[in-house]
């Protein structure tokens, strides 16, 4: 499970990248334009990428294809497990201590 979200992390951020650092990107009507005395430099480049994602466009005719539809869901529900003790440090039932783990030095 780690590894599919450290794989969706990096595709992300490859994904990011590439539209960044290409310039391929395009701002649209719908850009927002800020005050630059009052933003500063972060200020631009947030708004810089609120209008790069306000611009993405999805193609949902994946959902549609006949190799999506075919896929079946091959889950397998869990049991319910049994949990461990209600206080996993109290002692153990019938289970004693030595008598030498157990002394108190009292210092007299």
């Amino acid at each position: 499970m780690k590894s599919w979200i450290i794989i969706a992390i990096v595709l992300i951020v490859a994904f990011a990248a590439y539209f960044i650092y290409s310039g391929s990107y395009s701002t649209g009507s719908g850009t927002i334009q800020a005050n630059t005395d009052a933003t500063g430099q972060l200020g631009q480049q947030v708004l810089s990428l609120l209008n790069q994602v306000s611009s993405l466009q999805m193609n949902t005719a994946l959902f549609t294809s006949q190799a999506y539809t075919s896929l079946k869901d091959f889950s397998v529900t869990i049991p319910p497990q049994t949990v461990g003790r209600a206080n996993p440090f109290a002692p153990i039932p019938g289970v004693s201590l030595s008598s030498s783990s157990t002394k108190v030095n009292s210092g007299k």
